[in-house]
Parts: structure tokens; C-alpha cells; sequence
């Protein structure tokens, strides 16, 4: 998505301007996104939970970012999978990705 990732070992305090509190160990700084928050990764149990304030996260430069991210992963794990992304679209807010079969 063209964003810097910074990767901590242990989580690290998200930056906030609100009193909301959260740690991950993969961060997206709030300058990068014109935000109050920074978005961040926390990773438990073989998994990354995202971590945002949802408010601030509608107010940035990235108001789609929840969909976008869902949608990239979407596509990489069709990709990592043998599939290829045949077409792309957006209908009605919602995204829809039409596959070929397995390479």
C-alpha cells in the first residue's frame, strides 16, 4: 500500500493523541497518514491484530484502509495460492475480485 512499516521485536506504544492506549510490534506512523493515531500490528497467537482508533482512521488520508488492506490480503493469498487475479472492481462499496485457476 506504499507505506513505511517500521517492525519492533517487542510491542511498542502506539503514538495517539487520544487517551487510547495500544502496542504492536508492526507500526505505521500518523505522519504518514495524516492522522491523530498511528496504525499498528500486534502479533498473538501466529496471527497480526490490527490496532487503529477507527475515528481517526475515517478522518485520515486513508478512510478505506480497512478495505484496501482486506483486499490486498485477499489478493496476495489468491496469488501465494497458484491463482491469478483476472479482474478487480468496486460495485456499490464493495469489492469484488474475479480469479483465473491455478497456474
Amino acid at each position: 500500500m506504499g507505506l513505511k512499516v517500521t517492525e519492533h521485536q517487542q510491542p511498542v506504544q502506539l503514538n495517539t493523541t487520544w487517551s487510547s492506549q495500544g502496542v504492536a510490534h508492526l507500526v505505521v506512523e500518523r505522519s504518514q497518514i495524516n492522522s491523530s493515531s498511528d496504525i499498528g500490528f500486534l502479533y498473538e497467537e501466529n496471527t497480526y491484530k490490527l490496532v487503529c482508533d477507527d475515528y481517526d482512521l475515517r478522518r485520515s488520508k486513508l478512510p478505506n484502509f480497512k478495505q484496501e488492506l482486506g483486499t490486498n490480503y485477499a489478493v496476495a493469498t489468491a496469488q501465494r495460492l497458484g491463482y491469478r487475479v483476472k479482474q478487480q472492481e468496486t460495485i456499490n462499496g464493495q469489492v469484488q475480485i474475479t480469479l483465473r485457476g491455478k497456474r
